[in-house]
């Protein structure tokens, strides 16, 4: 009796491993064939219906968290929750001693409960048939998640339990290197993640600028940045407004360009593991709806058309205060209100709905959208647009936030009602103001100053209503003073402001604050409130330390 047990507990265990391994086979195999196809894939497709019935406070807290990790951490827990259920799969077949028929005829149902059970659950439709997937590419993933299951699985038992008196030996022997070889990758991937991730913390600090502000107050107010190095002290004088303004001009370290690069532009979006991959050749925009006359263009049309380029800054309705989900482009495409203004307005349309090539839409009212500054833009600081960042084709439109600005748009369809879309049906605010804000981008949080000129910079913002000025406070906010700000590159960028103070000798940790005011005399809220539902408010607050 107790060599029976003995065998019954190798055969779960042999067949435990067998499961693991061909789950993990077969989860590698359909993220492979997923890439290939360039198809989301199953896991994909549930992770989207997750995310979107979790609730935001959920959301909130993973995202304050994990920050863009807590994508990674679900798509990461859908995986293993496949690979558990393969795992499961092999046990079960194993204790109940089916032959491979009967197994694969389980395996069929869990196909079809996921098929017609939790899909539609999760709101992807029936087979996927509401997902970005569709109906064919959820059951390419479907089906080739299983073969490559089942195959891999059969193998496994086949290699791994061989007959005859010794055959227990054998197969053990054989499971045995395979988990030595496991564990040597496994160990080779952490060891190069260590790796990554100690050379990322032995790469040289950034440039402080506290030493930059005694060179600018010894200068000429005539000198410009690049000319400080060069310069012999002459008589000290503290930096003018102008000296200031200028230096920001020239670019100073530390401080925001005025133009974000496309590589370090934030990239937001509600998918979990990939953006959609649009092929300008297929596609077309259609615009249609509460329209006389509906029409589509093709990529080549659209970009026909007659085109403006303007300077536009974009921020997350998720930035906290101070945070850096926020960025300023130059963008080129074609005025909405010109395609809406072809297809003509039907009396009763309220708002335009943008979709999207990933199944996302949201909208903005009739006069956001016929707004002079409101376009599609397909191009993105002199280059196409990268597909990060919506192309072929996104929308942008003054004084809201990036929720509502659609990326990979397929459809504008005018509607005779409030459209609200998928963040704003978990919660987020359908209007979504952008609220007036600044930044200081150094001196860092912690970083230890030398006594005597300092130098303080950053960006303000306040959307289409611009800012009309910029205040820093060195003492915690007891007193405030007009920073240097350069004036936007237009009327929808962020402006960068400098400014050069005193540190006394006898201050241990003073406490530096930034406030804006918008173009219409509107100071910038000093309510601390987080981004739910409205965007974050409350002025960016640092404290530094001084140096002995």
């Amino acid at each position: 009796m107790t060599a029976v047990r003995q065998d019954d507990r190798l055969s779960s265990q042999g067949a435990l491993a067998d499961g693991l391994i061909a789950a993990g086979f077969a989860t590698a195999g359909m993220l492979g064939v997923g890439l290939a196809l360039d198809q989301p894939t199953i896991a994909e497709t549930v992770a989207d219906g997750i995310a979107r019935l979790t609730p935001l406070e959920t959301i909130e807290t993973l995202i304050d968290t994990f920050g863009e990790n807590a994508k990674h951490l679900l798509f990461g827990s859908v995986l293993l929750g496949q690979i558990g259920v393969g795992t499961g799969v092999a046990l079960v077949r194993s204790r109940r001693g089916w032959p491979a028929f009967p197994g694969l005829v389980a395996l069929g149902g869990i196909l079809t409960f996921v098929a017609i059970g939790l899909l539609p659950a999760l709101g992807a439709g029936p087979v996927g048939a509401a997902s970005s997937a569709g109906v064919s590419g959820t059951l390419v993933s479907l089906l080739a998640t299983a073969l490559m299951f089942a195959s891999m699985y059969e193998g496994l038992m086949r290699a791994l339990n061989p007959g005859g008196p010794f055959g227990m030996e054998r197969g053990a022997s054989r499971r045995a290197f395979l988990k030595h070889a496991a564990i040597g990758a496994g160990a080779l991937a952490l060891g190069a993640a260590g790796l990554q991730w100690l050379a990322q913390r032995a790469a040289p600090p950034a440039t402080s600028m506290a030493g930059l502000a005694p060179r600018l107050a010894l200068v000429p107010s005539s000198a410009t940045l690049s000319e400080v190095d060069s310069l012999e002290a002459v008589a000290p004088a503290a930096p003018t407004a102008g000296d200031l303004v200028r230096a920001i001009a020239d670019g100073v370290p530390g401080l925001s360009p005025e133009i974000t690069p496309n590589e370090r532009f934030y990239a937001v979006s509600k998918n979990v593991l990939r953006d959609p991959s649009v092929n300008e050749g297929g596609w077309r925009l259609e615009v249609g709806g509460l329209v006389e006359r509906p029409f589509s263009l093709s990529y080549e049309q659209l970009k026909a058309l007659p085109a403006a380029s303007q300077y536009f800054t974009l921020e997350c309705i998720g930035n906290a205060v101070g945070g850096d989900l926020i960025g300023n482009a130059e963008w080129r495409g074609v005025s909405l209100a010109a395609l809406l203004n072809r297809a003509g307005l039907k009396p009763g349309a309220v708002d335009i709905v943008l979709r999207a090539a990933d199944d996302y839409a949201d909208s903005i009212p009739v006069d956001k959208a016929l707004d002079p500054d409101a376009m599609l833009a397909y191009e993105m600081n002199g280059e196409v647009l990268p597909k990060a960042h919506g192309f072929p084709l996104r929308l942008l439109a003054p004084d809201i936030y990036g929720m509502k600005q659609v990326k990979w748009i397929t459809r504008v369809e005018v509607v005779d009602y409030d459209f609200k879309g998928l963040w704003q049906n978990q919660g987020w605010s359908d209007v979504a103001t952008l609220n007036a804000g600044s930044r200081i981008d150094f001196p860092k949080a912690g970083e230890k100053l030398v006594p005597g000129p300092n130098l303080a910079g950053g960006i303000a913002l306040a959307g289409q209503r611009g800012v009309q000025r910029a205040e820093v406070s060195t003492d915690g906010g007891r007193t405030w003073a007009a920073a240097a700000m350069k004036p936007g590159l237009g009327p929808n960028a962020w402006v960068v402001w400098l400014h050069h103070w005193n540190l006394g000798p006898g201050e241990s940790e003073p406490r530096i604050l930034v406030r804006a005011t918008d173009g219409n005399g509107v100071l910038q809220t000093p309510e601390v409130h987080g981004d739910l539902p409205n965007g974050a408010t409350g002025y960016h607050a640092i404290t530094v330390t001084v140096e002995a």
